[in-house]
Parts: C-alpha cells; structure tokens; sequence
C-alpha cells in the first residue's frame, strides 16, 4: 500500500490521536501541579503541634522530593577522592581553630617573649604593639601581622593576644616570665617620700643621663645623637612612649600624618620635635597608612641619619638627626 496514500485517507484519525495523547500529558501536569500547591497550602496552614504530637501526627516524606544541588555543591565533582569541600556544620576550616566563642582575657599566658610597649588608637588599624622576643630584637608589629611566628590577633591597652596553630594566648603589659614559664606582675614603684609640693619646671629633663649627655644641637633644625643612646631608646621604646603620644590626623577622610603630644623635657623634644607637630614623613616615606609607619620605624634602627618632614605652624620643617 502506498503510505502517502494510507496518510491521506486516514489523516483525521491521525490528527484526532495526536490531539488526544497532547491533552492527556497537559492534563496529567496540571493535575500535579495543583495537587502540589494545595498540598502546600494546607501544610503551611497547619497549626504548630507539640513535639510529640507533631512527631505522631506527622506524615511520611514524601518520596518525590524536589532535586537539589547541595551534594554537587558540597564537593568537587572532578575529584572522586577529596571528599565534601565545605567543613561540617559548626566547625572552623581545616587547619584553623573556631576561638570565637571563647573569652580571650581568659587565654593563657603567652611562654615567650613580652609586651615592651602598647600603643592603641581609635582606629584599630593603627595600634601598635613592641614585643621583645626571648633573646632576640625588639618587633614592632600591629594586628593581622606576624611577631616571631605567631599571629598578632588584636591589641588593647593593657594586653596582645597572639595566636599560633589554632591556639590563642596573651601578654599583658608590665608583666613578665618567670623561670618556670608563669607570668608575675612587676613589681609597683615605691611611692616618692613626702616633700613640699613645688610647680614642675618646664626646662626640667626627662631623658636619662645616659641619653641626655649623647645628644648635641648642631643646629636650629639639626641634632648629632651617638648609635649606642640611639640604640637604648630602639631597646627601651618606652622612654619615647610615656612621654609622647601620635595620633593619626585625617584630611578630607585620609590619613595626612601623625599629630605629635610631646611633653616637656622629653625625649622627642630634646630631638627637635614639639608638640603639636605634623609628621608627614620619616626618610621619605609618607606616614600615610600603618604599614609605611611600621616601614619607617624598621628602618630607624639602621639609618645613618633622619630625615623627618614635619608641619609646624601650616608650614614645612625638615629635620634632620644624625646618628654618630
């Protein structure tokens, strides 16, 4: 039989099936589909039952749960091995410890090294910490930097905590280790004999003898300073820091400098800088943001000379500090 033929004759049938098959599959969707959403409706609907009572009265799963990509998204499909790529539910990543939920003044004592100076600002960014490494150098270093090996995790006024290999401990200023590894708090000073209250002197000197007998004025803006007082102040920065205080100074919200408190007969004074002067830069390199700060100041120790950049009275000022 010819097929063109049998088409022809029997093209209603055809048409009419095809029909038919069509409307049956649309149908059957939107049978499902309203089945699902009234479902839906009547389970949102529900009122909230006991945990027994909604344990009894709860039914079944249903097996036609929708699809879901969490378990191709939970691990590299490329990679039969490696396993689930995200951690388990309330753990920290691999290699790292979850501190979060702990107390860091309840951190133990750090067994190496101590807290030589604390310097804290507003911003976080620009707080310093000086740490003394056990027979070693003295590191300047801020938080999310790294002193011998541990992680500077913050600073406060009084304390740092490190963190290394998932652990945390603590070093809190003016303490210090003993022989067998615990902290002792130093010592207070003796208080000062009773003696007749006299107005403090502004040319009195703070800068120990050792210090003071180092340091020349060659110039109005020029001071000769010999390496070994140079290298006691790097060793003990707290003779700079209990007498002086930098603050960040912002312009149009950026950091232009650092605003100078000095005291009178401090350190700093005897080495040309005075209160309420801008540092703009230390051998070139602008104090604009902590990590050209903390470049600046490594390099100090090494310098031949300083050359510092300062704002006095709206106008620039260049010292200059030769280290003999």
């Amino acid at each position: 039989m010819n097929p063109d033929a049998f088409v022809k004759r029997r093209f209603a049938f055809i048409l009419g099936g095809m029909v038919a098959v069509s409307a049956y599959f649309q149908a059957s969707g939107v049978s499902h589909l309203v089945g699902y959403q009234i479902a839906r409706d009547g389970a949102s609907s529900r009122p909230p039952a006991t945990a027994r009572g909604e344990a009894e009265s709860a039914p079944p799963p249903s097996e036609d749960a929708p699809p879901s990509a969490t378990p191709i998204l939970e691990r590299n499909p490329f990679d039969s091995t490696t396993g689930p790529l995200r951690p388990p539910p309330g753990e920290a990543p691999s290699g790292q410890a979850d501190l979060s939920h702990l107390d860091p003044y309840l951190a133990p004592p750090c067994d190496k090294g101590r807290v030589v100076l604390i310097a804290v600002s507003e911003d976080p960014e620009w707080s310093f910490a000086a740490i003394a490494a056990d027979g070693g150098p003295t590191a300047l270093g801020r938080r999310g930097g790294e002193i011998a090996g541990r992680k500077v995790e913050d600073i406060a006024w009084d304390r740092v905590w490190l963190t290394s290999g998932g652990a945390r401990c603590q070093m809190q200023l003016g303490q210090k280790r003993s022989d067998e590894g615990k902290t002792e708090p130093q010592p207070p000073p003796a208080p000062e004999p009773p003696r007749a209250t006299q107005p403090r002197r502004s040319g009195r000197s703070s800068v120990p003898t050792e210090i003071a007998s180092n340091i020349k004025r060659v110039g109005e803006t020029e001071i000769d300073i010999d390496r070994s007082a140079a290298e006691r102040i790097f060793e003990h920065p707290e003779i700079v820091t209990e007498t002086s205080a930098a603050i960040p100074e912002m312009r149009d919200n950026q950091v232009v400098g650092l605003k100078m408190m000095v005291k009178p007969g401090s350190v700093l004074e005897s080495l040309g800088i005075q209160s309420g002067d801008l540092v703009r830069s230390v051998n070139s390199i602008d104090l604009t943001d902590p990590q050209k700060a903390m470049m600046a100041y490594s390099r100090m120790r090494s310098d031949k000379s300083l050359s510092v950049v300062v704002e006095r009275d709206g106008r620039p000022v260049r010292l200059r500090v030769n280290i003999r």
